[in-house]
């Protein structure tokens, strides 16, 4: 999963590679900065994706008995007919049905929110002070962290939603390379801290 996030991280800088060649290599006239955008939504997207890997795998985890379960995946529930469903299955065995429910259940939920992201995190990860964690990690200021996530959120749903257009002029906001890059190496930060503080540290 983190290879996942990791390429999608890399076709987001050759985004910003290709804004330079058009830009400074070039030279060539007109508004490139579209391809910031793109950036910008890519680097989110992977983060979301990150997380819903994480939490699903460490549900089946949970599942399979590998990993203690939290209070809110004891709390979470599924249907009957899955319920059936599992209780009867050998091929494809059970953890793999799990699996696709899961997947299932959380498909459309976004985890690009702090709040969202620590709620979601919660079905798989018993640590209660979950932002202070990760930013202590990070070497961050925990509110400097949520506060830089939310900011990154909201241009991703501007350039998504609104087409990253002032309502009331209708013309673009402005965009740099020095903001798409400062956004990129915060999202693999993150994302790296996310994966090393549940993943890995659960095979050691």
């Amino acid at each position: 999963m983190i290879e996942s996030f990791r390429s999608s991280l890399a076709d987001a800088k050759q985004l910003l590679s290709l804004y330079e060649h058009c830009i400074l290599g070039l030279k060539l006239p007109g508004d490139y900065s579209d391809l910031l955008r793109m950036s910008f939504v890519y680097c989110l997207s992977a983060l979301d994706k990150l997380i819903h890997d994480i939490i699903v795998h460490e549900m089946v985890e949970i599942y399979t008995g590998r990993r203690p379960p939290t209070p809110k995946y004891q709390a979470e529930t599924i249907s009957l007919d899955n319920h059936v469903v599992l209780g009867f299955s050998t091929v494809p065995p059970p953890e793999i049905l799990f699996e696709g429910i899961i997947r299932a259940k959380l498909g459309h939920l976004s985890f690009m929110d702090p709040d969202k992201l620590s709620e979601g995190l919660s079905l798989v990860w018993l640590q209660k002070h979950k932002w202070q964690v990760i930013a202590d990690t990070m070497e961050r200021d925990k509110n400097q962290v949520r506060t830089e996530l939310r900011n990154l959120f909201k241009r991703r749903n501007a350039i998504v939603h609104e087409t990253d257009r002032d309502p009331s002029t209708n013309q673009k906001l402005p965009i740099q390379l020095v903001d798409a890059e400062r956004g990129q190496r915060f999202i693999e930060k993150l994302g790296e801290t996310i994966f090393q503080l549940i993943i890995y540290s659960s095979y050691l």
